[in-house]
């Protein structure tokens, strides 16, 4: 990987700074990158979430790239822990402390002592027993402390549509990850934090939207038309959240209203929006267009029967 100047990157925003190191060994997240203009996507989304100035833990640092904007951006101390000897070696460059430790483990707290936000970046799934380790972060947290997490959703519209489509396949990282040990839609993240004596206290999800036009057009080459309440049942089961990501309080803390999903929009659903708006104007048009030729057919082949036509029709439109 090429070298890229520190100081352009730090303008773009982009963290971390890339340095040529040899990436073989490491896990395949780890040339994650934050970018501090993004508007929604996880780490933009969590980052919002986490006070200025806090001691974090990020539990699946992997190569420490989120908690050093943390670090550089909000003035936060920052430590990492990770399964992955390479991911956290290079962690070690980047956080205040990075540590090979399982959170899993027993006696984790002695070591990395107490924080005021614990950070879950797409790791709840790979947890075989996601309610046990939530229920020990509760010895990690200093008083007001909170857990910010990100969770993919398996009930996302791409996902649906595979279902559909009789097709279930794998991937390497993603929603369909072959390492995730656990599924998530919004009732199953609300009751693995509830069952371990976390509130969900706020959100602002992920979204990824498609247009009505694609989704019929896909439907339509399984043999099947949608109807509208298709569309509103998408619409009310958060077939457009991507990713879960909130703050997550002990029970007992206050608890604000959550964000409202619909109106947390990524730039590429924005245009992804535009472009079935403008599907639908060009099929207004285009139904106009063949309107009018149907006029002009008509006034071609007799002129004086399209004339008696057109004054019959403004006579009914003007009634």
């Amino acid at each position: 990987m090429p070298s890229v100047d520190c100081k352009s990157d730090q303008q773009l925003g982009h963290w971390p700074r890339t340095d040529g190191t040899n990436m073989a060994a490491l896990s395949p997240y780890a040339t994650h990158s934050f970018v501090a203009e993004s508007t929604n996507n996880s780490w933009s989304n969590m980052f919002r979430f986490i006070p200025d100035g806090s001691r974090v833990l990020d539990v699946g640092c992997s190569t420490g790239n989120f908690g050093s904007a943390l670090q550089e951006l909000k003035g936060c101390t920052v430590v990492g822990v990770d399964i992955n000897d390479a991911d956290i070696e290079e962690a070690r460059s980047r956080l205040t402390e990075a540590h090979v430790l399982d959170i899993r483990d027993e006696g984790v707290g002695d070591v990395l002592g107490r924080f005021d936000v614990v950070v879950f970046g797409d790791v709840i799934e790979h947890l075989p027993d996601p309610r046990s380790v939530l229920q020990a972060v509760h010895g990690l947290l200093t008083p007001g402390g909170a857990i910010v997490y990100s969770i993919p959703h398996m009930g996302h519209i791409s996902v649906r549509m595979d279902l559909m489509d009789g097709r279930f396949g794998y991937t390497e990282i993603g929603l369909l990850d072959k390492t995730h040990l656990h599924f998530y839609d919004r009732q199953e993240v609300y009751s693995v934090f509830e069952d371990s004596g976390f509130v969900i206290a706020d959100e602002l999800p992920t979204v990824a939207s498609y247009p009505e036009k694609w989704l019929t057009t896909r439907l339509a080459s399984m043999g099947l038309s949608p109807l509208p309440q298709y569309f509103a049942m998408l619409a009310s089961t958060d077939a457009h959240v991507f990713q879960y990501v909130g703050i997550a309080l002990p029970a007992g803390e206050y608890v604000t209203e959550p964000h409202v999903i619909a109106n947390e929009m990524m730039p590429q659903d924005e245009i992804l929006l535009k472009s079935n708006e403008l599907i639908v104007e060009n099929e207004r048009l285009e139904a106009q267009l063949r309107d009018l030729y149907a006029r002009i057919a008509r006034i071609r082949r007799n002129p004086l029967a399209a004339v008696a036509f057109e004054a019959r029709r403004r006579l009914r439109r003007n009634r």
